[in-house]
């Protein structure tokens, strides 16, 4: 064929089609046509570009974590456009540190990467040693390359290493300290008084004109939504397996060939005494008890009395039995290598120290078939219905594309029922169809809703899909005055009422603090609700008036004082702070360590804060619209 071309084109003709050639390659290069596109960019930081590669690989990362933390209510939890923010956002503040670590020359060298890499017991084999090969083999099957996730891990030991530097010129002075666990553990002896706003209900005189004023001011709050009810067919494999017979013979084969599925597997029962703080008296304590119970006291009696754990404490420490994998990964281990009625060294989790004693074991246990035989023939049919389904998966996605007029072909080919949901926004409803957020967005695109076609199938579930079809359509509307007078009548009474309590309260105020006692202003309306002592986590009030409480100014001279907040009910509620106390906490080691951390943390955060912000108002930052739609 080429030969043929080469003789027939000849003359001008040919010359034409050289420079056509020629233009593009001067243009843009013959690297364009040997290397494809160049990279795609979602961001630039001082000119340093992030890359559509790197947002992905992270975006995808952060997307699988949280689906496999919400599961079937991820699309409810889970804004895409938000996530994607979020992840930009890390990727630019990862990339102004990095930016700031060599301009300040803060590096991690070779050996701290390989370190911590080594240090990471998913890498050892089974004789406790780094393996390369267990390595690699793990990093390719998470999708990632040795470059790339030694990349990643240098990157995130230099964030953290920059935080560490910033927490580390963040002292916390010893007055600090002693302040917030004064205001921590203070105590307020308090009364208040409250002024009902509904008293001033039958006072308000609302007019035709200010209901027309309001309407007119406010029409957007009176505007309807866009609403569609939706068909739908569900294919769902739930469903093909109830009609699916099965016999006693595949019954007793996939038993045979899978009973380890129907195991319960080992438990084991363990008591703990929990020292929740980390410093060398803990360490010392923690030897005083490792003795006393060599000396043969009672674990549980020591559990009572020292352990930091509320939940087990009082019952000795015991956490009953549990499975391998239900606690954090420290502990689990150190109890599943115990023997019955060992006691373990000093094992450090998040929480603090713990010591752990083996109280009881569950062996693993194998059922019979007899015992588990509904399990057995439900795992068969799902199993049977799992091929079917996914043949009628295909065919629903084929006729849903080559005949998207109608649900009927799908509904009669596949012999799927029809089903109709009521009324919904945009936003989607609560049944099991509507609260999906990727159904709604099939039934508001454009095919959907303006060419009226069926969707794509979207799956609702594992193995459960749907396809659907606009029943119904209202477009957004503004209701007129007459639907909606009522409702706006009610709104200004409530807020003529609000303002009147308001106002109540603010004279009574002014007469209690010119000396008129509370006692003569009680009347219709105005209650007295004496309290007594409260602390900031007291249950006894509504934390608002807790609040109000503890702003209020000290007390002096055994005068009260007095402060004013106005309740979500719209209620005004005037507090009386008598005296000021503290309480028995106050003198609590343990609570004063732990607020000590707090504000340690707190300013630390505030610290990094503050030079994350200042370096991004000094950064050029562009951030291109392209990362909302990669995919």
């Amino acid at each position: 064929m080429l030969l043929a071309i080469r003789s027939k084109v000849q003359g001008w003709i040919a010359w034409a089609i050289v420079i056509a050639l020629i233009i593009p390659f001067a243009l843009w290069g013959i690297d364009q046509y040997a290397t494809g596109d160049r990279i795609v960019v979602v961001a630039e930081v001082n000119d340093e570009r992030i890359s559509a590669t790197e947002f992905m690989q992270v975006y995808n990362t952060q997307r699988i974590r949280l689906r496999q933390q919400f599961g079937d209510m991820y699309d409810q939890v889970v804004e895409d456009e938000e996530l994607r923010e979020q992840v930009l956002d890390s990727l630019i503040t990862s990339e102004l540190i990095r930016q700031w670590a060599h301009a300040n020359r803060v590096v991690i060298t070779d050996a701290q990467l390989a370190a911590v890499i080594q240090g990471a017991d998913v890498f050892y084999d089974e004789n406790g040693v780094f393996s390369q090969r267990i390595y690699q083999d793990l990093l390719a099957r998470n999708g990632f390359t040795p470059a790339t996730f030694e990349r990643d891990q240098r990157n995130f030991l230099l964030e953290t290493q920059f935080q560490n530097l910033m927490a580390s010129s963040t002292p916390v002075f010893p007055f600090e300290k002693q302040a917030l666990l004064e205001l921590q553990t203070q105590t307020r002896h308090i009364d208040y008084v409250r002024v009902d706003q509904r008293v001033f209900n039958k006072e308000a005189d609302i007019t035709d004109e200010q209901i027309a004023q309001f309407y007119t001011a406010n029409e957007d709050d009176f505007m309807l939504p866009e609403r569609v009810s939706l068909e739908y067919v569900t294919l769902s494999l739930d469903d093909l397996a109830k009609d699916i017979d099965v016999t006693e013979r595949q019954v007793a084969d996939y038993f045979e060939l899978n009973q380890r599925l129907f195991a319960v597997p080992e438990q084991r029962r363990a008591s703990h005494i929990l020292l929740s703080d980390q410093g060398e008296d803990t360490l010392a304590k923690l030897s005083e008890l490792q003795q006393r119970l060599a000396d043969g006291e009672d674990f549980a009696a020591l559990a009572q009395a020292y352990s930091q754990d509320p939940g087990s404490a009082r019952q000795g420490g015991d956490l009953d039995f549990f499975e391998a994998g239900m606690m954090v990964d420290e502990f689990d281990r150190a109890v599943f290598d115990l023997e019955m009625g060992q006691v373990s060294e000093p094992i450090l989790t998040e929480f603090g120290y713990h010591l752990i004693k083996l109280t009881d074991i569950k062996a693993m246990q194998m059922p019979s078939l007899d015992d588990i035989r509904d399990d057995v023939v439900q795992q068969v049919r799902l199993e049977q219905a799992e091929r079917v389904y996914f043949e009628m998966l295909e065919d629903m996605t084929q006729i849903a594309f080559e005949q998207p007029d109608s649900l009927e072909p799908i509904i009669t080919q596949l012999n799927l029922q029809v089903a109709t949901t009521t009324m919904v926004e945009r936003s989607g409803g609560s049944d099991e169809v509507t609260s999906r957020r990727n159904v709604m967005e099939a039934a508001f695109s454009e095919d959907v809703l303006q060419q009226r076609l069926n969707s794509a199938p979207v799956e609702i579930g594992p193995n459960k899909t749907v396809v659907v079809r606009i029943a119904e359509h209202q477009p957004s509307r503004l209701q007129p005055l007459s639907e909606v007078r009522d409702d706006i009548e009610r709104q200004l009474v409530r807020e003529f009422s609000i303002a009147r309590s308001a106002e109540r309260a603010k004279s009574l105020l002014t007469q209690v603090r010119d000396g008129v006692a509370v006692e003569t202003l009680i009347g219709e309306g105005v209650e007295w609700h004496p309290v007594g002592w409260i602390s900031r986590e007291n249950q006894q009030i509504l934390p608002q008036i807790t609040a109000a409480a503890f702003a209020a100014a000290k007390p002096r001279d055994n005068q009260p004082t007095w402060n004013k907040v106005q309740l979500v009910t719209g209620d005004s509620v005037l507090v009386r702070v008598n005296e000021i106390g503290r309480s028995e906490q106050a003198d609590d080691a343990t609570l004063r360590n732990q607020l000590a951390r707090i504000l340690q943390e707190t300013y630390q955060t505030a610290e990094v804060e503050s030079l994350m912000a200042s370096l991004r108002l000094d950064a050029k930052i562009e951030k291109r619209s392209n990362y909302l739609s990669l995919r």
